[in-house]
């Protein structure tokens, strides 16, 4: 078995990485992590901007994804040794030979797609005549899966030659679109993608809130098939806390950061401005963020725009030099404790000509009120996303498995040998306190350059107005 292979045995090399220590390379690993449509990985960072912040989050896609990797290879193991969790698997969710695979490559694979700042304009993709400009990492994947190198087999080949799968079926498991029962494990409330990204990033930026005791979860970590997804033993609880407080704390102080946050803002900007302006076809644009790195994207997207002599390029040096603008009106979009959303503040992430027109608007109000010489790009909006940042829905349907005699009774009274972990009353993390965490950590924004924040301060009621309409 190829899989058992993958899982259990070392061919003698070891490559070596912050968090995980040494992890055993296989041949059909290293073929992999030593392609070059990987090794791109290399080039782009985890954490965009945050390096602003914290210098020393310089760490990259690529090790990251090994480390997604050899958690799922170590969940995978838990799956075929523990008797339990063998006990529990069914035909239509059963961790063999095929499926271990699978899951191995979508794992290592799942960040193929990724280029330079692809989550921040992920957020609010800038728009082309009505398309556009960007696609979704997550919909790249088999544009790099698939990618030639001369003289050396693409990604797609080494899945079939030496992984033994097929290329489209990782990639269907990559993006979602996955018929084999196992989608939920790549992305969720448990998925290793999450478990690395939180405490890698912690170590890197040297902060303390990433602390999550990753073996004892994985050893609580048992399948549920009715809901095609893992579930925890009771064991499991208190890891899985330090999971789900560790992802607040990181969104609350890095992921957050209103330093992070502000640039972010100004590049959606940038290449909105860019793109409806046409000063840069869409098909260039792709061309420079795809096949590019974090640190030279930016200044190659000043080479291309420079000789167009526009005001847009004062933005893009900001950005470059690190002159970041600063927060003048922060408002929350909930109007009460319960979480009724105010609609108007949400409909600026979704519609980007909105937002756009009404920066400008800010921008001659205060032309007008204070006699500046403002171009449009000054005042920048930075709006919350209705996307679900704490996995409210997925936590909804966690299941514990009870094994503890205090617990058994609770599956007595229940059609099935699971108990919802909001229904288990061991946490106060459940998915209702989650929900607060979502409504607190989303904030509507309105940023600006530093000499102009005195400015909308003065003028809040009557921009607020504006912003109402």
């Amino acid at each position: 078995m190829i899989a058992e292979h993958l899982l259990f045995r070392s061919e003698g090399g070891f490559i070596r990485i912050p968090i995980w220590g040494h992890i055993p390379l296989s041949g059909p690993l290293k073929k992999i992590i030593s392609h070059p449509s990987f090794l791109r990985l290399k080039g782009i960072r985890q954490l965009s901007f945050s390096q602003q912040v914290y210098p020393g989050a310089t760490h990259t896609r690529f090790e990251h994804s090994i480390g997604v990797y050899h958690l799922m290879k170590l969940i995978l193991q838990r799956m075929l040794t523990n008797p339990l969790a063998i006990s529990l698997q069914n035909g239509n969710f059963r961790f063999n030979d095929h499926n271990c695979r699978v899951l191995l490559s979508a794992s290592l694979l799942h960040d193929i797609g990724h280029y330079p700042h692809a989550h921040i304009i992920e957020e609010q993709i800038p728009m082309s005549e009505g398309e556009a400009v960007f696609s979704h990492h997550e919909e790249l994947c088999d544009h790099f899966i698939y990618e030639q190198h001369p003289g050396i087999p693409t990604i797609a080949d080494i899945l079939r030659d030496d992984w033994k799968v097929s290329p489209e079926s990782v990639i269907s498991l990559i993006k979602g679109h996955d018929t084999s029962h196992f989608s939920k494990l790549i992305s969720g409330t448990l998925d290793p993608d999450k478990m690395d990204y939180l405490m890698r990033d912690a170590h890197h930026c040297n902060i303390p809130y990433g602390s999550i005791d990753i073996e004892r979860l994985i050893e609580s970590f048992v399948p549920d098939p009715e809901r095609e997804r893992f579930a925890i033993t009771e064991k499991g609880i208190a890891p899985l806390e330090s999971l789900m407080f560790a992802k607040y704390m990181m969104m609350r102080n890095v992921y957050w950061h209103h330093t992070s946050r502000s640039l972010s803002a100004m590049l959606r900007r940038l290449l909105q401005d860019i793109a409806s302006e046409n000063l840069l076809p869409p098909e260039t644009l792709r061309t420079l963020f795809y096949g590019n790195a974090d640190d030279r994207v930016l200044h190659e997207l000043k080479e291309g725009i420079k000789e167009r002599q526009h005001p847009l390029s004062e933005l893009l040096d900001d950005i470059i030099m690190r002159r970041v603008y600063k927060r003048a009106i922060t408002v929350s979009p909930y109007l009460d404790d319960i979480g009724t959303t105010d609609e108007r503040w949400f409909a600026y992430n979704a519609d980007t000509e909105k937002r756009r027109t009404k920066e400008k608007e800010i921008c001659r109000y205060l032309n007008t009120r204070f006699g500046l010489r403002l171009h449009g790009h000054e005042v920048v909006i930075d709006p919350p996303s209705k996307k679900d940042i704490f996995d409210y829905a997925d936590l909804r349907e966690l299941r514990v498995y009870p094994t503890r005699s205090e617990h058994v009774h609770y599956s007595l009274q229940l059609n099935s040998q699971y108990i919802r972990f909001d229904d288990l009353n061991e946490s106060v993390f459940r998915s209702d306190f989650i929900l607060a965490f979502e409504r607190y950590t989303k904030k509507f924004r309105l940023l600006a350059r530093p000499d102009l924040v005195e400015h909308l301060v003065d003028s809040r009621r009557e921009i607020m107005e504006m912003m109402s309409h």
